[in-house]
């Protein structure tokens, strides 16, 4: 695992957690962060020609460019075709392939390096480091020989820091990955390759963790998608409830002619109406009495 976390008091690197287990003090929370080192030969690292070429091209281009004004102002657009038709496309061909011979030969004489990565809260910081350092590989990487005064003459190993790179989060505008040589490349602006971070197979999901948790809510970066944070949605604003359903009532003139016994009963429609009828029905004594007042 790449994670570890820093003890100011040890001075040292220890196991992540919130007590340094050498001395017991309290770690802080920003003292978490993956970090490795990865050994590289600039002649063979895709990313140290990329380095050379992105300053190489667009100088020999300007240089073109300003050729090519300055024969036409002189001599007019017929010059500049003659300038084409003639041995000077063969000269720049040439020209390139000497500046090309250049930069192998000094990135071979470079010899190895050894580099230093830290991915924290704060962003990304690169150091890199010369081991074995000569004054011959000093000035293959355009260094000043007065660095070898700062080496240790007792060492038996010595190391030569030669540079530092810090990438704070809130400039990162772009990032990708190159999965098949463990890359992690860092835009900033978005045209411009600021850091290139060679991880290992053992650090590659802890560095993709703090991209992840430290760009992957920001909209403005420009991010793979699997290391996109998805948005949380916000739940719906509740509305007011719609309104119950009108209870079935019975028309007015229903209940009219339905007695009020008949409907505390609690009795079911076709039952009360029944009631209805028999209420309505006169008694017994009442009808034999209407009987015999006809009789008479």
């Amino acid at each position: 695992m790449a994670l570890t976390a820093y003890c100011k008091k040890c001075n040292r690197e220890v196991a992540p957690g919130d007590i340094c287990p050498l001395c017991g003090t309290k770690l802080a929370k920003t003292a978490t962060h993956a970090a490795w080192v990865t050994e590289r030969r600039p002649v063979t690292d895709w990313m140290c020609w990329n380095r050379v070429m992105r300053w190489l091209l667009p100088a020999g281009l300007a240089v073109l460019i300003l050729v090519l004004i300055a024969e036409g102002v002189s001599g007019g657009v017929s010059a500049v075709e003659k300038l084409f038709q003639g041995e000077f496309p063969w000269t720049l061909l040439l020209i390139f392939l000497i500046l090309v011979a250049l930069v192998f030969l000094a990135l071979l004489l470079q010899g190895k390096e050894l580099m230093d990565y830290v991915i924290d809260s704060r962003g990304v910081h690169v150091t890199r480091y010369l081991p074995q350092p000569t004054v011959l590989k000093l000035l293959a990487r355009l260094k000043s020989p007065r660095l070898m005064d700062q080496i240790d003459p007792e060492a038996e190993n010595p190391v030569l820091r030669l540079e530092e790179q810090d990438l704070p989060w809130r400039a990162v505008a772009r990032v990708q990955l190159w999965p098949e040589k463990c890359y992690i490349l860092f835009y900033a602006p978005v045209w411009w390759l600021r850091i290139p971070v060679q991880a290992t197979p053992f650090s590659w999901n802890d560095a993709l963790y703090y991209v992840r948790d430290k760009l992957g809510k920001k909209k403005a970066v420009d991010l793979p998608e699997h290391l996109r944070v998805p948005s949380e949605k916000k739940a719906p604003a509740r509305r007011a409830d719609k309104a119950a359903p009108a209870a079935m009532v019975a028309p007015k003139s229903a209940f009219a002619t339905v007695p009020e016994t008949a409907l505390n009963s609690g009795a079911s429609w076709p039952e009360a109406t029944e009631m209805e009828e028999k209420n309505d029905e006169p008694p017994l004594s009442e009808a034999r009495r209407d009987d015999k007042e006809r009789m008479d």
